[in-house]
C-alpha cells in the first residue's frame, strides 16, 4: 500500500528516509497500521522486535505496528565469502578449528567448495565472523573515547 494514503509530516518523511538508509523499511498496511521490517544488517546491528516497535512508535505514535525482525539470507554465504572474511579479519584455519568445533576435514572441504554448507553451517560462519566485526568496532570505539 502506498504511503500516499497517509499524510506524512516533514519529520515522518525524514525519519522514513533515515530508516531506509539503515536497512529498515516501513510499509503502510491500512490507514492506521504499519509493518516495520529490518531488511539488512546495517553496521552489524540486529534489532529486536521491541526495538523496531519503539522506532516505529517514535514516528507513528497512533499507529498499530507490526514489527518484523531481521532474517538472515544465506544464499550469499559460500566458500568464497568465508575465504574473504578470513582474509579481511586476518584469521587462520586453526583459529576457526579451535573456536567453532568444526573438524579439520570438514573445514577443509567447506573452504575448497567440495562439501556443500548446510544452512546451520552458513549461519555459524555468518555469526562467527559477525562477532569479530562487532569486537573490532567496539574496540575502535573504546580507543576513540580513551583520554
Amino acid at each position: 500500500m502506498e504511503n500516499s494514503i497517509v499524510d506524512l509530516t516533514e519529520f515522518q518523511k525524514i525519519a522514513l528516509r533515515n530508516l531506509k538508509m539503515v536497512g529498515i523499511e516501513v510499509e503502510f498496511i491500512e490507514d492506521n497500521k504499519i509493518r516495520i521490517r529490518q531488511v539488512s544488517n546495517y553496521n552489524n546491528y540486529i534489532l529486536t522486535k521491541k526495538e523496531l516497535l519503539t522506532r516505529a512508535k517514535d514516528i507513528f505514535p497512533d499507529f498499530i505496528v507490526h514489527p518484523v525482525r531481521y532474517s538472515l539470507t544465506l544464499k550469499d554465504i559460500d566458500n568464497v565469502w568465508v575465504a574473504t572474511k578470513i582474509k579481511e579479519i586476518g584469521l587462520h584455519t586453526n583459529d576457526i578449528l579451535s573456536q567453532t568445533a568444526i573438524d579439520r576435514t570438514s573445514l577443509s572441504l567447506y573452504l575448497s567448495g567440495e562439501k556443500k554448507m548446510t544452512a546451520t553451517v552458513k549461519a555459524l560462519f555468518y555469526y562467527y565472523f559477525l562477532s569479530f566485526e562487532l569486537n573490532r568496532d567496539l574496540r575502535g570505539e573504546l580507543n576513540r573515547n580513551d583520554f
